[in-house]
């Protein structure tokens, strides 16, 4: 298997992971239902930043631009969906309300947002050093020029 299947075998896996703890969620209530889902939710942030740990910080940002606009793409049939202004959108809305395509759109859409949120995280504590590609910290420190 090549290397760019294998990471995209690893990203669509980890938002499915992701999107199934989205979906089975119910809340912060203790219960093993909630234990199951933040399970998942944890195993799909460590896919995501797994593939964050062979980008370069560039690539990172990149990254976290195209998934945000992954998320908003993602959350607008479920806003459309779940908070209708017209009749028309209210018509749609009623379809989906607590069936399984309004489960899957807002597991799809939480999904997208979580994974964006963690590739942001990743992509700021890159960008200032806390990632292979980049200089650590102290390197920077002894790397600037003390003009005095």
């Amino acid at each position: 298997m090549s290397s760019a299947l294998l990471s995209r075998v690893q990203f669509v896996g980890s938002i499915s992971l992701t999107a199934a703890g989205v979906a089975i969620a119910d809340g912060l209530a203790p219960s093993p239902r909630t234990f199951l889902a933040l399970g998942l939710l944890a195993v799909g942030a460590v896919g995501i930043s797994r593939l964050a740990a062979d980008a370069s910080v560039r690539e990172l940002h990149r990254a976290a631009w195209r998934r945000w606009l992954l998320a908003v793409v993602g959350f607008v049939p479920y806003g459309l969906a779940t908070a209708p202004q017209t009749d028309a959108a209210a018509a749609l809305g009623s379809q989906f309300g607590a069936t399984i395509g309004g489960v899957a759109l807002e597991a799809i859409a939480g999904a997208l947002f979580l994974t964006a949120v963690t590739t942001t995280v990743m992509a700021a504590l890159a960008q200032y050093g806390l990632h292979p590609d980049a200089p650590t910290p102290e390197e920077r420190i002894l790397d600037e020029s003390f003009d005095d």
